[in-house]
């Protein structure tokens, strides 16, 4: 992603962000459903950006005023990061699922990621050539996710490996999904991380209204991809009604992350 764009005092903050944005978007797009472009972000790169002395001159080239105003509106640096992160990864997400291309630098102020009456991110305005073009957006510790569609609707979840999980666990999974894996992988926390991960990322694609996917999303059938090393997994909802859902998982570091992406009359 080039940055021949920005004015030269910026590039020194921007070109690291954007070089690490296409590195980690390229190495993971492996869990990306076909159709769709997933995009990761280091959220320490973008430490820098909070400094009052250089943040309206950067901000200004990577957020319409509409962003900027609720940028500006949160109190507290790690929410500014991660909603910063997020805006930033889901404009090249959705970019690159148009666009196709590795020089989408300009292109970050076309569209606004603005929330919707479920708080679920939106493109305004719709793509002309692309007017069902949907973003989903994540964050744990570190990093900002998105993955964008041009045709239907998507979700993904990122989640960091936390021994949390095994305290709430009969909460989202039961013994049935979590033996579904099989063998592997061995640890009980990465089995709980991934379906974590699947459920929510399938609330966020399908589900934007409930309030919750405890009791409404169950693992079927999980297969396990050497050559990608990822997990595709079978859900099946039970409210509203669904034959399946397919689900791309995989670890990235000490993270999990989990695609999905279905029809918008889903």
């Amino acid at each position: 992603m080039k940055t021949t764009t920005y004015p030269v005092q910026l590039r020194h903050y921007l070109e690291p962000l954007f070089t690490n944005l296409r590195s980690l978007s390229s190495e993971w797009q492996v869990f990306a459903p076909p159709s769709c472009y997933l995009a990761l972000l280091d959220l320490h790169l973008l430490r820098p950006f909070l400094n009052q002395s250089i943040q309206d001159s950067v901000l200004t080239h990577l957020l319409t005023p509409e962003e900027s105003k609720i940028f500006h509106n949160f109190t507290y640096a790690k929410r500014q990061l991660e909603w910063l992160g997020g805006r930033i990864a889901a404009k090249y997400a959705l970019h690159r699922v148009r666009c196709a291309t590795k020089n989408v630098s300009s292109r970050l102020l076309m569209h606004s990621i603005l929330p919707d009456r479920h708080g679920r991110p939106q493109v305004i305005p719709r793509p002309a050539e692309s007017p069902a073009a949907c973003v989903s957006i994540s964050h744990s510790s570190g990093y900002a996710a998105a993955i964008a569609c041009i045709k239907g609707v998507c979700g993904v979840d990122i989640q960091q490996k936390t021994p949390v999980l095994h305290r709430v666990q009969k909460r989202f999974a039961d013994k049935e999904e979590i033996d579904a894996f099989g063998a592997f992988p061995q640890s009980s926390l990465t089995r709980l991380g991934l379906l974590w991960s699947a459920k929510e990322a399938i609330k966020k694609c399908l589900l934007p209204e409930h309030p919750s996917f405890l009791g409404t999303v169950k693992l079927v059938s999980v297969c396990y991809l050497e050559q990608e090393r990822i997990w595709t997994g079978r859900f099946s909802l039970i409210h509203p009604v669904r034959d399946h859902v397919m689900v791309r998982m995989g670890e990235m570091d000490q993270h999990l992350i989990a695609c999905t992406w279905g029809e918008n009359n889903a």
